[in-house]
C-alpha cells in the first residue's frame, strides 16, 4: 500500500491558512529519504491574478491509469491529466491544492501546493543586520577578493516580479535563513565591512543559480525563474549555503583553496547538507520569526522536490555500482561527481533523521572540524591534481567530518560504498579539533563525573541549541534559570541513554512567553552530577 503526501500536515494546513492556529509537530524529511520514492510531482505554472484562472502542471513517471483527482481548496474537486485549470471566484486569499494520482485501490499518492493570490502576513522579528540578505532595485558595486575571477554584467530584479510575493519578505525569509546558516559555521566566515550581508542580482539569460562567494559584498546571480509564479526558496538556499561554507573559516576560508576540478566534493556537499537543514530549521522554528504557515508550505514544498533528487542521486550512485569521484573531468559532458557528493549530503541527512541529534547541532560540528583548514590540508586536497593520494585525503575529510558531527565513526559504513579512506587521517583530523582551544561563541560545562554541555550560539538570539553528553542511562533534566535561582524553562526531564542529546531553548518561559533579555543559567542534572553554563539572551 503505498498512500502518501507530499505535506506532513494535511489534516491541519488547509486550516492554519485560513486563520486558525495549531502546533506544529516535528517536520522532518524522513519519507522522502527513505520510503519508495515518489514519482508524482506538480508545480504552479500560471495564476491570473484578476480573473483567479490558475494553471498548474506536473508529471508523474508511475503512469497511474485513471486522471488525477484535483481538489482545489475552495470546496470544488474535479478529474483530468496535466495541466489541470481552474478558476476561483474569490481571490483575496490563498487556497491548497492537492492532486492525487490513484494507482491501485489503496495505492495512491499526492502532492499539496499554495495557490497564491494574496501576500503573507509576516510578523517580522528583530533579525542581526550583519547577516542580512538583500535583493536591491539598483545595482551595488561588487568587488572580487579571487584573482582571476570576473563579475557578471548584472541587473537588479524590478518590482515586477514582487507583484504578489513582496520584496522585503522574501528578503526577511531568506535572511531567516542566513542568521541559521551563520550560526550552523559558528559564525566563524570572512567577514566583509563587518557583516556577512550578501546581495542577490538579476542574470536574466542564466537558468539557474550560481554563487559569487568571491566578491564584497558577497553575492550570488539568479535567473528570472527564481521568481516565478513559486519562489525557488530551495535553490536560494542552496547558494547562501555555498557562501557560508566557502567563506569559512574566517582566517583561512575554502574559496579559491580547493575550487576547479576537484571542488565539487567540499562545496556541493556542504551547500546540499546547509540546504535541507536551513530549510528544516526554519519549518521547525518557523513561528519563532513569525513566518506564516502558507509561506512555510512554499519552502518546504520547494525543499522536498529537491531532496527526493538527493535521494534519486544516491540511489544512482548504489545502482551503478558505487563508482566513487571526486575530479570532475573537463573532457566529459557531464558531472563525474555528482552521485559521490549527493551520496555524501545523503547520509548525512539520513543520519539526521534516525539519530536524536538533528540537523543543526551535527552541522554546527562538522563546520567545527572542517575548520581546521590549514596550508597543509590545503596542499593534500590537491585541488588541480587527480591521483589515488588526493581521493583519498578528500574523501577522508568528508567522512571525518561527517562522523565528527553525529560522533560516530562512520568510515565502515562509508567504506562499503568505496570511499576510500586513511586511518591515519581520520584520526589526525580528530586530533586538530579536539586539540583546538573553543574559542567561538558558546558556554561549556564538564562535571568530574564525565557529564559534559555546550551552548550554541551564546550569546543567542531568539535560540540557542543545547547539547549535553552523559557519561550513562539514567534521569536527567535540562533546565534555564534566571539570576534569582528560579526555574525559568524545563527543557527536558525524564529518562535518557548514555550519549551525545540536544535540546533547543527558545527564549521562552515554561508559560509560553518570550522573557527578558539577560544572563541566564543552564544547569543538566543526571543523578548525582551535575553541569551548569551561563546563557546570554539578546531579544
Amino acid at each position: 500500500m503505498k498512500i502518501r503526501t507530499a505535506w506532513v500536515l494535511l489534516a491541519v494546513l488547509p486550516l492554519l491558512l485560513m486563520g486558525a492556529t495549531a502546533a506544529r509537530s516535528d517536520v522532518n524529511f524522513s519519507q522522502y529519504l527513505f520510503d519508495e520514492p515518489m514519482t508524482l510531482m506538480a508545480w504552479v505554472q500560471e495564476v491570473n491574478q484578476s480573473t483567479g484562472y490558475v494553471v498548474v502542471s506536473g508529471v508523474d513517471m508511475s503512469g497511474p491509469p485513471v486522471p488525477f483527482v484535483w481538489n482545489w481548496g475552495d470546496g470544488n474537486t474535479s478529474s483530468s491529466w496535466f495541466p489541470g485549470t481552474h478558476t476561483y471566484a474569490d481571490t483575496t486569499r490563498n487556497y491548497v491544492c492537492t492532486v492525487r494520482a490513484d494507482y491501485a485501490p489503496g495505492d495512491s499518492d499526492s502532492v499539496q501546493m499554495v495557490i497564491r493570490f494574496a501576500a503573507p502576513d509576516v510578523t517580522p522579528v528583530a533579525l542581526p543586520d550583519e547577516t542580512r540578505v538583500c535583493i536591491p532595485d539598483t545595482l551595488v558595486p561588487l568587488t572580487s577578493r579571487m584573482p582571476g575571477y570576473g563579475i557578471p554584467d548584472f541587473e537588479p530584479f524590478g518590482d515586477e516580479v514582487f507583484a504578489v510575493m513582496p520584496r522585503w519578505v522574501v528578503e526577511y525569509a531568506l535572511s531567516v535563513g542566513a542568521g541559521i546558516q551563520n550560526e550552523m559555521v559558528n559564525g566563524d566566515v570572512f567577514l566583509v565591512d563587518g557583516g556577512f550581508r550578501q546581495y542577490i542580482f538579476r542574470d536574466a539569460d542564466f537558468p539557474g543559480m550560481y554563487s559569487l562567494w568571491f566578491t564584497s559584498p558577497v553575492s550570488f546571480g539568479a535567473g528570472d525563474y527564481a521568481f516565478g509564479q513559486t519562489i525557488q526558496w530551495s535553490s536560494f538556499l542552496h547558494e547562501m549555503g555555498h557562501n557560508a561554507t566557502l567563506n569559512m573559516p574566517a582566517d583561512y576560508y575554502y574559496g579559491g583553496k580547493i575550487d576547479g576540478c576537484a571542488n565539487c566534493i567540499y562545496s556541493e556537499t556542504m551547500a546540499q547538507i546547509f540546504q535541507y537543514a536551513t530549510a528544516h530549521e526554519m519549518m521547525n522554528n518557523g513561528a519563532a520569526y513569525g513566518l506564516p504557515d502558507d509561506l512555510l508550505m512554499d519552502i518546504w514544498t520547494s525543499s522536498i522536490s529537491a531532496i527526493s533528487g538527493l535521494r534519486n542521486a544516491y540511489d544512482q550512485y548504489v545502482d551503478d555500482g558505487m563508482n566513487f569521484c571526486c575530479w570532475n573531468d573537463p573532457g566529459t559532458p557531464e558531472d563525474d561527481t555528482i552521485y559521490t557528493f549527493a551520496t555524501l549530503a545523503y547520509k548525512f541527512c539520513a543520519h539526521a533523521e534516525t539519530s536524536r541529534a538533528g540537523y543543526y547541532e551535527p552541522l554546527r560540528r562538522m563546520t567545527e572540524l572542517l575548520a581546521v583548514f590549514d596550508e597543509d590540508l590545503r596542499t593534500r586536497y590537491d585541488q588541480h591534481n587527480n591521483n589515488a593520494a588526493a581521493d583519498t585525503f578528500r574523501s577522508t575529510l568528508m567522512v571525518t567530518a561527517i562522523s565528527y558531527g553525529f560522533d560516530t565513526d562512520l568510515r565502515s559504513e562509508f567504506a562499503a560504498l568505496n570511499f576510500p579512506i586513511s586511518d591515519a587521517t581520520y584520526d589526525e583530523l580528530l586530533d586538530m579539533v579536539t586539540s583546538v582551544p573553543d574559542e567561538g561563541p558558546g558556554t561549556d560545562g564538564v562535571d568530574a563525573a564525565g557529564l559534559a554541555l555546550s551552548c550554541r550560539p551564546n550569546p543567542c538570539h531568539l535560540r540557542t541549541v543545547v547539547s549535553y553528553e552523559l557519561p550513562s542511562t539514567g534521569t536527567v533534566a535540562v533546565r534555564i534559570y534566571d539570576l534569582r535561582g528560579r526555574v525559568v524553562r524545563t527543557l527536558f526531564d525524564g529518562e535518557r541513554s548514555a550519549g551525545l542529546h540536544v535540546a533547543t531553548w527558545d527564549g521562552r518561559d515554561d508559560s509560553g512567553r518570550g522573557v527578558a533579555s539577560g544572563v541566564y543559567f543552564l544547569k543538566v542534572l543526571s543523578g548525582a552530577a551535575e553541569a551548569t553554563g551561563k546563557i546570554v539572551l539578546l531579544q
